[in-house]
């Protein structure tokens, strides 16, 4: 809450909270929508790293989730890799925030009972304070680089197909008439490689 309140107020329009006081903006279907997916998210992503170590698995969830944001047009027309990086501003802010809980620098506002059952991951391991913290930051940097990186190749991918479809008719039949030349042209490449060879072999 405290990103669209504070750090980038114009993702509050974006999730249906532009009018909602802080208090109720989790019940509002947009904006907690979007914070369960991302709850979900992380749970697979460290469930994945940490417990079945699903490298491949993690990464690729990680890039189908870059991917799936350029269906949203706020994101589409305002985001930025060099200016205004709406997945960075994320991921750094878990860096500064979440980071803290779990090193115990701060306390959960509801914890889990102590006696309930925890997965034995690699992530609970006994490490130091300093490695939990550079383990969790470049955690949160992959994540936000990934999400970025396939993000805007997804988006170089549709302005190229939508490119294509405004070309003029006759630009539709100068690519397609190349394509066969292309064609032709590597078929013959093939055909005299093949004479080629046939004669080096009866001789």
């Amino acid at each position: 809450m405290d990103i669209v309140n504070d750090i980038a107020p114009e993702l509050r329009k974006l999730f249906g909270v532009d009018r909602a006081p802080k208090a109720t903006m989790l019940k509002m279907p947009k904006f907690g929508g979007h914070v369960s997916r991302m709850t979900d998210f992380l749970e697979q992503m460290t469930s994945m790293l940490g417990f079945t170590e699903n490298i491949v698995g993690a990464w690729q969830l990680a890039r189908k989730t870059g991917r799936l944001h350029v269906k949203v047009g706020f994101l589409e027309e305002n985001q930025n890799q060099l200016e205004k990086n709406f997945f960075t501003t994320v991921t750094d802010f878990f860096i500064v925030e979440f980071i803290k809980y779990l090193t115990g620098e701060r306390e959960e506002p509801n914890p889990a009972p102590k006696d309930e059952d925890k997965k034995n991951v690699r992530f609970q391991t006994n490490y130091s304070n300093q490695q939990i913290t550079d383990t969790w930051r470049r955690f949160f940097t992959l994540i936000g680089n990934q999400f970025t990186e396939s993000f805007e190749i997804e988006r170089q991918k549709s302005l190229s197909s939508e490119s294509k479809k405004t070309l003029a008719p006759h630009q539709h039949f100068k690519e397609e008439a190349d394509k066969k030349k292309r064609i032709k042209e590597r078929q013959s490449e093939i055909d005299n490689a093949t004479t080629h060879v046939g004669s080096v072999l009866k001789n």
